[in-house]
């Protein structure tokens, strides 16, 4: 191998490493998915279903119908409008998780053409907020929730990468339970305004608690889809990205890794090429 071929594949060899660096990616297989409330792991709540008292059928696990980044992914489903289910993963409080301090929000989804639900609907992504940051009052918290149908065309049978730190969100209150329908509002509105009166009072200060997922609550229709590669990030920490596999297996290579290897086996092919001529 000649010194310029060589000192190409040690670029692309740093390039791939560094790919890597600032992102903890933590993968998630159904031995970790709890039913209870638990921090720091994700578990399976509101989930309506024939065993639970409800008439839909409902499927909330990781499987590996349809795989994402590796061998897995979760699958949501449900068989009529009675179905939820949302996977969800908190971290209570913790210093410097604020909303003004939010670095990083995406998630990959896909919808089943099959669906006979609504053609808007697709699994949404929440943030569970506590207006104050102040862990001793608890009836200011609630939901910033979205959804690709106040961000634009709902697509079916691809998977979707949706990078949603600037997106519109809408507010929902635990106490008393309310919607607040501004549709059209930014994380960046949610926190300095303009916000409307009857909504929580949110703040660069306000504490984030967790995240989750999920579909269903009045959803008329079946609907089939997925969702893989969740993450977060906050000012002064790693991104965080969950990695959904029915099993453990090799590192899964992110795209960029693929691409710069792609590049150094056309390099070596021109190499050749050329030696030849």
């Amino acid at each position: 191998m000649n010194k310029n071929l060589a000192q190409f594949f040690f670029t692309v060899g740093v390039l791939a490493v560094s790919s890597h660096v600032g992102a903890a990616e933590i993968t998630v297989l159904p031995s970790d998915i709890g039913v209870v409330k638990a921090q720091n792991q994700w578990y399976i709540d509101n989930f309506r279903d024939i065993s639970t008292g409800y008439t839909s059928k409902t499927t909330a696990a990781v499987t590996e119908t349809k795989p994402r980044s590796g061998n897995g992914s979760v699958e949501m489903s449900l068989t009529d409008s009675s179905g939820k289910a949302d996977f969800a993963y908190n971290w209570g409080f913790v210093n410097g998780r604020t909303l003004g301090n939010l670095t990083a929000l995406s998630y990959d989804w896909y919808r089943d053409g099959a669906s006979t639900a609504a053609a808007h609907l697709q699994p949404a992504y929440r943030l569970v907020y506590d207006t104050d940051g102040n862990a001793a009052t608890t009836t200011d918290q609630g939901y910033l929730i979205w959804e690709q149908v106040y961000n634009g065309t709902t697509l079916s049978n691809q998977w979707v990468s949706s990078n949603i730190l600037d997106g519109n969100f809408w507010q929902r209150q635990f106490s008393p339970g309310f919607t607040v329908e501004n549709f059209g509002t930014t994380l960046a509105e949610w926190t300095n305004g303009p916000r409307p009166g009857n909504a929580d009072q949110l703040s660069a200060n306000t504490a984030i608690l967790g995240i989750e997922f999920g579909i269903g609550s009045g959803w008329n229709g079946t609907f089939t889809g997925f969702v893989d590669n969740v993450a977060f990030g906050f000012q002064d920490e790693d991104l965080t990205r969950f990695n959904f596999e029915v099993r453990a297996g090799a590192d899964v290579p992110e795209p960029a890794s693929v691409a710069l290897v792609g590049l150094g086996l056309l390099g070596l092919a021109a190499a050749r090429k050329r030696k030849q001529s």
